[in-house]
């Protein structure tokens, strides 16, 4: 985003938490960091608990338009900061989905439904305050607003296709993913790929595998990093050969990987748009995913086999299964086809940029009585 601004003549700085107070100049943004204590479960992650710096902070800044990323303490200080012409509210993670939802699945479902009618209202509270609420895709966009959020609209995410393609696949590069089963015709070569934290749920994908082996041998790549990686690694002994890489900036590396595999097999419930989904279709890679958020909105019977949200580990199998005994290459060129309907990432930043010029020209009038509180 920060290059994308400095191509089209913005100024873009993010305001975020970080290990020490300081800032610099960064792939075309200025990053400002607050220093903030880490995250227990995952320490890649700061608390962003300083509602007064953050203000101060924006407020230093001046911006021209407010994005917050984040419906958690930057929204609760975001909520208070009436100088600024514009505010949106990015809704690019969903918190209640990842967190609120897994747990209310062990209560009553009428504490469960009060509970994640509370979640809600905050998200409605911030759509109030905001001038919009930007997401991914038009089933989101018909998500929040059944919720009752205000003025949502849908401007997609793009994906970056330079250095993905079948062309990048890599008869050498698989023969070392696969291992001893190199040689065997009948092995399956699977992609697990993202953070590697339990609202991924990258151990039911394990367990699955466990689960396929039974009748085919199977290889694993596990991409990615994050607290479970440990975990994960032990719990995937006993595949037919198992290699864990971590989170890659090369390109090309990364595009080789997704188009040599058989297929990337994906169980986190709650995307609102599924990134590595968009790069492996783009890669002509078939994909297994649940039937639940940006996952299912990303896939299509030519190119996926899905199951339910609340599937165990036999029918996330019984999926792979299928998947594996369908024709790739006729799930290949469906899965392109289907890629080049996604917008770029430049047409992304296009379209974002030129709303918010619009929000800017006409600005949407606040509501009154909660400027007031």
């Amino acid at each position: 985003m920060g290059r994308a601004a400095a191509a089209r003549g913005h100024e873009l700085t993010v305001v975020a938490p970080g290990e020490r107070d300081g800032s610099r100049l960064q792939g075309g943004m200025k990053l400002v960091r607050y220093r903030a204590p880490a995250m227990p479960y995952d320490p890649t992650y700061r608390a962003a608990y300083r509602l007064d710096e953050m203000r101060r902070l924006v407020a230093r800044e001046r911006p021209h338009v407010l994005q917050i990323s984040s419906p958690f303490a930057p929204a609760l200080a975001a909520s208070s900061m009436r100088d600024v012409p514009v505010r949106v509210y990015v809704h690019h993670s969903d918190p209640i989905g990842c967190y609120v939802r897994p747990v209310l699945r062990a209560l009553p479902s009428s504490v469960g439904n009060c509970i994640e009618r509370a979640a809600w209202s905050w998200h409605r509270r911030i759509s109030r305050f905001c001038d919009a609420t930007v997401v991914a895709g038009t089933w989101l966009e018909t998500e929040l607003s059944s919720w009752g959020c205000e003025r949502v609209t849908s401007v997609a995410f793009g994906v970056d296709r330079s250095e993905l393609g079948p062309e990048r696949r890599d008869p050498e590069l698989r023969a070392r993913l696969l291992g001893p089963l190199a040689d065997n015709p009948d092995a399956l070569l699977v992609l697990i790929a993202g953070r590697l934290a339990v609202d991924k749920r990258q151990a039911l994908s394990i367990q699955a595998l466990q689960v396929v082996q039974r009748a085919r041998p199977v290889a694993l790549v596990v991409l990615g990093d994050g607290p479970e990686r440990e975990r994960l690694r032990q719990k995937a002994r006993g595949l037919g050969h198992v290699t864990f890489l971590p989170f890659t900036r090369d390109r090309r590396e990364f595009g080789g990987i997704l188009a040599s595999v058989d297929l990337l097999l994906h169980a986190a419930r709650c995307e609102t748009f599924g990134f590595v989904l968009a790069e492996a279709l783009a890669s002509g890679t078939p994909i297994v995913v649940p039937r639940a958020g940006g996952a299912a909105a990303m896939a299509h019977t030519d190119y996926a086999e899905t199951y339910a949200a609340g599937a165990d580990a036999e029918a996330v199998a019984r999926a792979v299964h299928a998947l594996a005994l369908r024709p790739r290459e006729a799930m290949a060129r469906a899965a392109i086809r289907a890629s080049a309907m996604l917008p770029s990432l430049e047409q992304h930043f296009d379209d974002l940029f030129a709303f918010y010029a619009r929000l800017l020209a006409s600005p949407v009038e606040q509501n009154v009585a909660l400027q007031q509180q």
